[in-house]
């Protein structure tokens, strides 16, 4: 079964269920070769805490070893 990416709209309401400024999320699904695989989603509620959340994924997608991300998805409010 593929992976669902998480929305980014996930990650927003944790911050705002919970009250935070900065979303990162990883996730990560163990499984054979092809089954499993990590994700990650970022949610800022501007754009100060946009480019330090987006740092903070950069960050921890470089120590994971993963490719630069060509797929990075946007959402509107």
């Amino acid at each position: 079964m593929p992976r669902k990416p998480i929305p980014i709209s996930a990650a927003r309401d944790i911050a705002e269920r919970y009250d935070y400024d900065q979303v990162v999320i990883y996730a990560r699904k163990i499984g054979e070769a092809g089954l499993g695989g990590e994700h990650m989603t970022t949610y800022s509620r501007n754009p100060t805490h946009c480019s330090v959340a987006s740092l903070i994924a950069d960050r921890l997608q470089q120590f994971m070893g993963w490719s630069p991300d060509t797929t990075q998805q946007k959402e509107s409010d």
